[in-house]
């Protein structure tokens, strides 16, 4: 899973673009998105490290939140997601400390459920 969100018109360069990871890994067809989208806008990490029994992670840890950030370079990240069942093994806090760590905190967006984020 995952998308991107391009606003705009037709006949021109988008105007805000959002990439909402949804449900996924750091797997390898995520390095075409900066191959295929340059200035992303905004970045919407489903995080949580969802781990199904058996062990199974289907959604990215806080280091593979740091390491898609990394890749596709948003101006910001939301992080959404990570506190919503009791299957996630990873907390908001692994996130915070893995882009507090690489320096890249400055450009996370923290929210409370409800909250709106002004893009632009």
């Amino acid at each position: 899973m995952g998308s991107m969100l391009e606003f705009g018109t037709l006949d021109q360069p988008a105007q805000l673009r959002i990439y909402l990871s949804g449900d996924t890994l750091m797997v390898e067809e995520l390095r075409e998105i900066p191959v295929r989208f340059r200035d992303i806008d905004a970045g919407v990490l489903h995080l949580g490290g969802t781990t199904l029994p058996g062990g199974m992670m289907v959604t990215m840890d806080g280091r593979q939140g740091a390491d898609l950030i990394e890749l596709i370079n948003p101006a910001t990240t939301i992080p959404v997601h990570f506190n919503d069942y009791t299957v996630f093994a990873s907390p908001l806090a692994d996130f915070r400390n893995a882009v507090e760590q690489r320096g890249l905190a400055e450009r996370v967006t923290f929210v409370e459920p409800g909250q709106t984020v002004p893009l632009r």
